[in-house]
């Protein structure tokens, strides 16, 4: 009897521990991206426009200039 209700408590946390794990994973999985990923995409993007420069947008959103391109 000891041996069944030790398996079944560790069968019990196995399962919790499962669950609590998938449910993480989907609520990152579906979670919307923070919104300085967007900015920083946006600002990436935005060079095709000619009211500013690559140098001010970089500056406006990264709060430096890039060197790395």
């Amino acid at each position: 009897m000891n041996n069944v209700h030790r398996l079944l408590i560790l069968a019990i946390t196995w399962f919790a521990f499962i669950l609590g794990v998938t449910i993480g994973c989907y609520n990152q999985i579906t979670a919307d991206p923070p919104e300085h990923f967007a900015i920083h995409s946006r600002a990436l993007n935005y060079t095709d426009k000619d009211c500013y420069t690559k140098c001010d947008i970089e500056l406006i959103v990264f709060g430096k200039i890039l060197k790395n391109e």
